[in-house]
């Protein structure tokens, strides 16, 4: 059940087949232009989602697109806390984007809430695999074989970091126990708000491994100040091999999108949607794409609010399944 679940997940997140995604991305849309447009992000600075949202901000001014252009940051619970006070905060404002994706569905399921459900879906805009590392001197996990077999010798003896309490960096290490048969209680899991936070408790040895989006992890990799593992991908990325390559059964792969406020008038929420896919079209964020190693994933309208709804199911019944806790 679980192996056919991750597989959904995995495949939810990858995207469409090609007539699909024909259908879902625009061609050449017309965008107003925006006088002003603030970001919010519901993450510390420097992660997954703050990365995201100042890249489409940036590819947007660089279109020409908006005019006056602030962020805000505002981490804590996966998501939810910023969730709860932009809805306080920003309720039909038609001027105003929010950064969410899989983290926060996770978060959301931990939690018993259908909160994400008021407000409006604008775009998916990115996939990303996630990457397993240790510090770069960590000689007791010189490889993921060396991991798991300190996971089955006690599996409380190895502590993992990465994002949220329920989300997908919280889900691939449980994932990882399962397919070794152990058990998804005895699981380690420090969670934080951003990548930089992960990173620093492994190279304080208060973790021992850290799971994020590999372009979290990218510069700390290629600085050799982390040492990577194994991808979640199906096969080996950026030159490091998969989980499953090593014979661990789990692929997943995580994705971002921006939302609107709820309370939205229809040619409101049109007119934000024009302006993400005109920007998803343009010159600057497909070098963001590149610079990031992003796979771009773009999906609007109704079949990303189905693509959430079914996306929500999967986390729900994979956070059961699995036993997470907060």
């Amino acid at each position: 059940m679980l192996r056919r679940r991750s597989c959904l997940l995995a495949l939810g997140a990858a995207g469409l087949p090609a007539a699909a995604w024909a259908q879902a991305r625009p061609s050449r849309p017309q965008a107003q232009l925006f006088p002003r447009l603030k970001v919010y992000i519901p993450a510390g600075t420097g992660g997954g989602w703050d990365q995201t949202g100042r890249h489409l901000g940036a590819a947007m001014q660089a279109a020409g697109l908006v005019g006056q252009l602030s962020y805000e940051n505002k981490g804590g619970k996966g998501g939810t806390v910023g969730l709860a006070d932009f809805q306080q905060r920003h309720a039909g404002d038609p001027a105003c984007l929010f950064v969410g994706g899989l983290v926060m569905l996770g978060a959301l399921a931990l939690e018993r809430s259908d909160a994400l459900q008021q407000l409006t879906p604008v775009a998916r805009l990115t996939s990303d695999y996630l990457v397993l590392c240790v510090a770069q001197d960590d000689r007791m996990l010189g490889s993921l074989p060396d991991l798991t077999r300190r996971l089955e010798h006690q599996v409380g003896s190895i502590t993992f970091t990465g994002g949220s309490a329920g989300g997908v960096d919280h889900m691939l290490a449980a994932m990882l126990l399962r397919s070794l048969r152990l058990d998804t209680r005895q699981l380690t899991y420090v969670p934080t708000s951003s990548g930089k936070e992960a990173i620093a408790l492994v190279q304080s040895g208060k973790a021992h491994v850290a799971i994020s989006g590999y372009s979290e992890f990218k510069s700390s990799i290629e600085s050799k100040s982390l040492r990577a593992l194994a991808m979640s991908s199906r096969r080996a990325l950026f030159g490091i091999p998969s989980l499953r390559e090593q014979g661990v059964d789990t692929e997943l792969a995580n994705w971002r999108a921006v939302f609107a406020a709820a309370g939205l008038a229809d040619p409101q929420r049109e007119a934000l949607r024009k302006l993400v896919a005109a920007t998803v079209e343009s010159n600057g964020w497909r070098q963001s794409l590149l610079e990031n190693n992003w796979v771009g994933s773009p999906l609007y309208g109704s079949e990303f609010a189905n693509f959430i709804q079914f996306e929500s199911g999967i986390a729900t019944a994979i956070t059961h399944l699995l036993k997470l806790k907060g």
